[in-house]
């Protein structure tokens, strides 16, 4: 197993400790300059850390996509 998926494994919360235990995961991802640039100028016009605003852009999107059932 690789060393990557082992640390995933690790990471992971504990099933047994539910969801109100579960802590906010660090993810690093390879954007389009576009979508780079687009970040950091809402992020600045908003006040927001780069960081927030892209988890705010991902959680937006995701429930997003809950909601139409994908």
């Amino acid at each position: 197993m690789s060393e990557a998926r082992l640390r995933l494994l690790r990471n992971q919360a504990s099933p047994s400790l539910g969801i109100a235990s579960r802590k906010p995961q660090r993810l690093t991802i390879t954007l389009p300059w576009s979508t780079y640039q687009a970040l950091i100028e809402t992020s600045s016009e908003q006040g927001r850390s780069l960081s927030n605003t892209a988890a705010y852009w991902l959680e937006r999107q995701a429930d997003a996509m809950r909601q139409q059932g994908a």
